[in-house]
């Protein structure tokens, strides 16, 4: 799953597994927010987003911030994807929980790897070889 801000895509799940201890204390004095509020709060929009497919409904992206801790929760996953990345702030110095999190909410979103992206049928045939490339000769062999 990629974190989308800006128009500038980034890989969520290797961001918050490359969380530093050091980032990782500051986004809890800074927030209250742990990686586990951050999994919990992520697991949940995901709940209600195959709930909603169940349904033949629409998902609000909307219900994912509607509380306190689903905002701390978007806030911190953008500063880590941000800091993952290596950014900083806009005026060069170090990248703070305030300023990673700067952005209208009409430009940040997620993007989902399509888990049915159909696979290579190995029984089908290549088609990506030279049918009129001719086989090297097999030397005899002295047995």
């Amino acid at each position: 799953m990629k974190l989308i801000v800006a128009g500038i895509k980034y890989p969520l799940q290797e961001a918050l597994q490359g969380a530093t201890l050091r980032n990782l204390y500051v986004l809890k004095m800074q927030t209250g927010i742990v990686l586990k509020t951050i999994r919990d709060t992520f697991k949940g929009m995901e709940a209600a987003r195959q709930q909603a497919e169940k349904e033949g409904r629409e998902v609000d992206p909307l219900d994912f911030v509607e509380n306190e801790e689903g905002l701390l929760a978007l806030q911190a996953m953008v500063w880590l994807c941000k800091k993952h990345a290596g950014e900083s702030s806009r005026d060069g110095g170090p990248l703070g929980v305030g300023d990673a999190a700067d952005f209208p909410m009409s430009q940040i979103g997620f993007e989902t790897e399509d888990a049915e992206a159909p696979k290579p049928d190995p029984t089908e045939a290549r088609t990506d070889s030279d049918p009129g490339a001719a086989l090297p000769a097999l030397e005899p062999s002295n047995t």
